[in-house]
């Protein structure tokens, strides 16, 4: 069981780099957002009447996490204003391992072992010199933004790690989430882009930006799972292999530089995931 939650984990670091790279490449970051919102909103709101509602205590988990992820959206939209997508995904997503497993810790009495926190430290290490540019050059604009995400993606897991193992339902704590959040993103979204015309006007755009939410909206789901089964730091650090993935995506699809320190960074983050699972 625990081999076919790594397997997951990983394959939806796939989804998350995937995703995060249509984000990137949009030409409206904000619309977008809102197109990934309309089936957040769609299908978590089929999902609480189906499904049982979570313990009374999980729901003061499921309020932090709304907070979390409606401002991790909008920093994700800042940061992505300017720098590469190889650069400004490894800085938003290189914080979180260390910073998850030290939330473990502290709020949740977890522990790993010594090989384990060196895993987690080789990958924090490795994806965030994968942020820096030639010459150690970072965008001014960007990577604060790129920081304080990290601190929501790490604020976020630690609260759903602790919310889901006392919700009783895995399914039920993650679309009470997203409809919680989904929501108002989507309303905000459609009253700064001129209602539904703005929002739907270009059909086969507002079908992709849906697609793309649905793909996240996958992706969370596997981890949120994950989380009931394996330790928080092994899961965030095992997620964080998306940015190799993203690495390659800025490669292959953004015309970005794959440099030599870069490739060796990502076999530092392959090196500290294996070390994680012995």
């Amino acid at each position: 069981m625990e081999n076919l939650f790594v397997a997951l984990v990983l394959f939806s670091a796939i989804l998350h780099a995937s995703w995060n790279a249509l984000l990137h490449l949009s030409a409206d970051r904000l619309w977008q957002w809102g197109m990934m919102a309309v089936p957040y909103a769609v299908i978590s709101g089929i999902a609480v009447t189906v499904l049982p509602l979570p313990a009374q205590a999980s729901w003061p988990y499921i309020a932090a996490s709304t907070l979390l992820q409606f401002a991790y959206a909008f920093a994700l939209i800042k940061a992505y204003r300017s720098g590469d997508f190889g650069q400004i995904y490894p800085i938003a997503r290189g914080l979180s391992p260390l910073l998850i497993a030290g939330g473990a810790f502290l709020f949740a009495g977890e522990s790993l072992h010594p090989l384990a926190l060196g895993g987690i430290g080789l990958v924090s290490v490795g994806i965030i010199s994968l942020s820096f540019k030639n010459g150690l050059r970072f965008s001014a604009q960007s990577v604060p933004a790129a920081l304080l995400t990290g601190v929501f993606i790490a604020g976020y897991t630690v609260v759903d790690g602790m919310g889901v193992r006392l919700a009783g339902n895995a399914f039920s704590y993650i679309a009470w989430v997203y409809l919680l959040w989904s929501i108002p993103l989507l309303l905000t979204v459609y009253r700064l882009r001129g209602g539904w015309n703005g929002l739907f006007g270009q059909r086969v755009m507002a079908a992709k930006g849906m697609a793309a939410g649905l793909v996240s909206l996958t992706a969370y789901g596997i981890v949120i799972n994950a989380l009931q089964y394996l330790p928080m730091g092994m899961v965030s650090a095992l997620r964080e292999l998306s940015s190799i993935f993203a690495v390659a995506m800025g490669w292959l699809f953004m015309q970005e530089k794959l440099t030599m320190r870069r490739l060796l960074a990502c076999a530092l983050v392959s090196i500290g995931a294996v070390l994680i699972r012995i």
